[in-house]
């Protein structure tokens, strides 16, 4: 059996350890007064503490620079309930912020699904882009060298019982338009686009790179199509859990 080296950026480690996808403190925020997680699949709902890791793709030290993103994010996150604002035009505006190591931390958990072999996210692939982005995540060159990368935000309404900010999803392909990954993550929907066509020049404000304010609109999570995929699973498992088979 071929023992697994660490993928971060020239790192030879072999010394590997359960890294997570999403990062730990995401899943701890989203646990709530819960005990456990919910992970909702097509296939089962499941129990699970912390969310999905990897135990073949990095050691603890490569972790650890990526966790310096994960905590600057995690902070974001947490900031965004009580100091955003909302302008004349509808939209939300969270100022202050290093829009470069926000996005740089998206990249990241793009890189860590991509890189891999979960089944969870056994369709995210960054291809060609694979190796610059573990370039810029590990610090070895600025997320400007990437400009085929730009991230959008946007923010989920909370509607009835269910709370967007209290889960999070992993990512999907865009199957319309621009090439590029959107997923919900604690609140936010993300945007992250992989593509050489630029995005429309009104939209330019709201690009995270490179800005010292997150800027975005708020939708109804059950309009998109993560929600509705969430909801989709969510009830095929209700009703396999409750069906009683015939004897």
């Amino acid at each position: 059996m071929v023992q697994p080296v660490c993928r971060g950026y020239r790192c030879t480690s072999t010394d590997l350890i359960d890294a997570h996808i999403v990062p730990r403190g995401f899943a701890r925020a989203v646990m709530g007064i819960y005990t456990s997680n919910r992970l909702i699949s097509i296939n089962k709902v499941r129990s699970t503490h912390h969310g999905v890791f990897d135990r073949g793709i990095l050691c603890a030290g490569c972790d650890g620079k990526l966790g310096d993103l994960d905590n600057y994010a995690l902070t974001v996150c947490r900031r965004f309930r009580r100091e955003r604002i909302i302008r004349d035009d509808g939209l939300f505006e969270l100022t202050s912020v290093d829009g470069d190591l926000f996005a740089t931390f998206i990249l990241s958990v793009l890189w860590r699904a991509s890189v891999s072999t979960r089944i969870e996210v056994s369709k995210v692939s960054l291809g060609s882009y694979e190796a610059r982005a573990g370039e810029i995540i590990f610090g070895a060159k600025p997320l400007a060298s990437l400009p085929d990368y730009q991230l959008l935000v946007g923010r989920y309404l909370r509607t009835g019982k269910f709370n967007p900010a209290g889960n999070f999803t992993y990512p999907a392909r865009m199957t319309r338009g621009l090439n590029g990954w959107y997923f919900a993550h604690n609140g936010f929907r993300i945007l992250a686009k992989l593509d050489t066509a630029p995005l429309p020049a009104e939209i330019g404000p709201a690009i995270v790179n490179g800005n010292d304010r997150l800027i975005g609109s708020f939708m109804n999570y059950e309009s998109t199509t993560e929600g509705q995929s969430v909801r989709a699973m969510a009830r095929e498992a209700f009703v396999r859990d409750h069906t009683i088979a015939p004897r």
